[in-house]
């Protein structure tokens, strides 16, 4: 892959993002998705549906490797509540009980190679996207991580 991994994070998001804007409720998916990526030499994103599971960690409980050699860049997305951190960056509780909840859709793209980035897209902002170059924190970046790394 010639592009970095925040590159191809973007790309697929769009890419999802125009799948699920045909769903009734694109921020509420029943399942989390995880998606092969390949990326063409001219840089054109295809996806692959490998999976879903209404626990995401239960859909990365079993190794990349398990999904054949096809696919070294994987995507995932899921949907939920996020809410904003206090000021030293922790929180308080569940996000769909915070008072300033916001409904939101989160891709992350990964691979053993070149690592991992996420895109969010937020329900009340759908045109505008948020994207982290793989500094994310906590179980779900944790599990990714496992995830493509065996």
């Amino acid at each position: 892959m010639s592009q970095s991994i925040t590159t191809t994070a973007i790309g697929v998001e769009e890419e999802l993002n125009q799948i699920f804007s045909s769903f009734k409720k694109p921020f509420h998916l029943e399942s989390a998705q995880l998606y092969g990526v390949f990326v063409s030499d001219d840089e054109t994103i295809s996806l692959t549906i490998l999976a879903s599971q209404p626990d995401v960690y239960e859909l990365l409980a079993k190794p990349a490797s398990s999904y054949g050699t096809k696919f070294v860049t994987f995507a995932l997305v899921t949907s939920g509540w996020a809410a904003p951190l206090n000021d030293d960056g922790s929180f308080d509780g569940a996000p769909s009980d915070h008072d300033k909840r916001r409904r939101v859709r989160l891709a992350v793209v990964a691979n053993a190679d070149d690592g991992v980035a996420s895109v969010l897209r937020f329900k009340d902002e759908p045109n505008e996207v948020v994207s982290d170059p793989g500094s994310a924190t906590g179980s779900l970046a944790n599990a990714v991580s496992r995830f493509v790394a065996n």
